[in-house]
């Protein structure tokens, strides 16, 4: 078990740290391509899986030859990813609890995602824990995906909360990477999307934990 001291606010990562969603993810850009008449390269998830979906979705345009709009591409995207967000995608272990514990000792808390925001917002609302948050800030909207600082630094601005007692929670080596590099303490979550990167997290991030349980 760990003890954080002086928290003041977290910034929460939702997808692979909140909620169990990631092999989704991994997964719906082919399914996109698939049902569209495009074939997919084998390891599209992978390479996806560092950009947002603004980014993902301009990748795949270039590399397909696409005749899709951004947006054709991303509402049809949304409503692969829409009903599994809206009724089946559940919450890590010890995640609710958590950020219901952290609500009674008054830390103010947030949502930086890639997902999209109405997904995130209806996901987050389904669980229960939309309304403990201050807000859910998303890639897509602030411009920049998660291998820019700019989505931490304006988290950390809506939060009004102090830098150093400002916690990250992500489960994405690059995104622990982003994060400590704009010079926040990271907590990194076991998923087992990123299982492959273990080794490296426990090193970069502050707190390596395999279930958010341990945090309680």
């Amino acid at each position: 078990m760990y003890k954080l001291n002086h928290v003041e606010g977290v910034i929460f990562d939702m997808d692979g740290t909140l909620i169990d969603s990631m092999s989704m993810w991994e997964n719906i850009a082919s399914d996109y391509l698939k049902k569209n008449g495009y074939q997919p390269e084998a390891n599209l998830g992978s390479l996806l899986k560092t950009m947002s979906l603004l980014q993902g979705t301009e990748y795949v345009i270039k590399t397909y030859s696409m005749k899709e709009t951004v947006k054709e591409i991303l509402d049809g995207i949304n409503e692969l990813a829409i009903e599994k967000y809206e009724k089946e995608l559940k919450p890590k272990e010890g995640a609710i609890e958590l950020v219901q514990e952290l609500a009674k000792r008054g830390i103010i808390m947030c949502v930086a995602t890639a997902s999209d925001s109405r997904l995130a917002k209806l996901c987050l609302e389904r669980i229960g824990i939309l309304k403990l948050l201050k807000g859910v800030y998303t890639c897509g909207e602030i411009g920049v995906g998660k291998d820019s600082t700019i989505i931490f630094e304006y988290a950390l601005q809506q939060l009004g909360t102090t830098k150093e007692a400002t916690y990250v929670f992500e489960d994405s080596l690059y995104a622990v990477e982003t994060a400590k590099k704009a010079g926040f303490p990271v907590i990194a979550i076991y998923d087992e999307a990123s299982k492959e990167d273990e080794i490296t997290l426990r090193e970069k991030a502050d707190v390596y934990v395999n279930s958010m349980k341990e945090l309680l």
